[in-house]
């Protein structure tokens, strides 16, 4: 059984979607076709002593491969704009978030209501702060997992390098090093 593999250089291009041709036929729009059916219809009814001059008839061909072309980029655009749409945003969305895991941020509390006016209710507030612990894509959208709870991207305001988990983890171990260190000279001091 062989298999048939096929190259292209330009993917989004691959296949031309009919769906606008009908949608552009209910709309009462003419398209490439018509045009084509109207320049068939006028070649085969033409007065023989008078036929098309070359002229028109170039000039006609023109305007129907100008609109053939324009067509295709038009589609190879809206299928290019799907494309960065549904994959390539999402990627970076990811490959920033993901940057964030492990740094302390500054959110948007989003229990907060945008209409709230200052004075009222201020015990809630605007802006909370936490440590990054993972980030999820969800409906193609990448949240930070944040104290249990899913912060959007749009709601992060601050992003505190110097504060890391990782410095605090080292800055912990290192206290206990130094109290390990000076139990143990002093233990050594009593022996002595």
């Amino acid at each position: 059984m062989a298999i048939e593999t096929r190259y292209e250089t330009v993917p989004w291009l691959r296949s031309v979607d009919n769906s606008s041709n009908i949608s552009a036929a209910n709309k009462g729009i003419l398209d490439k076709d018509d045009f084509l059916k109207l320049l068939i219809t006028e070649l085969k009814y033409q007065d023989p002593m008078e036929p098309m001059k070359d002229k028109e008839f170039i000039a006609q061909m023109a305007s129907f491969t100008s609109l053939e072309q324009m067509k295709n980029l038009n589609t190879g655009f809206e299928k290019l704009s799907g494309l960065v749409t549904d994959n390539l945003l999402p990627a970076i969305q990811l490959n920033q978030a993901s940057s964030m895991i492990g740094k302390e941020v500054k959110y948007l509390n989003p229990e907060t209501n945008e209409e709230q006016e200052e004075g009222e209710d201020e015990e809630q507030e605007k802006l909370l702060s936490g440590i990054v612990s993972s980030v999820i894509m969800k409906d193609g959208q990448a949240y930070c997992v944040i104290n249990g709870k899913n912060i959007a991207l749009s709601s992060i305001v601050e992003i505190n390098t110097s504060k890391s988990t990782d410095d605090k983890i080292m800055n912990e171990i290192l206290q206990e090093m130094k109290k390990l260190v000076d139990a143990m000279a002093g233990g050594a001091e009593n022996d002595g």
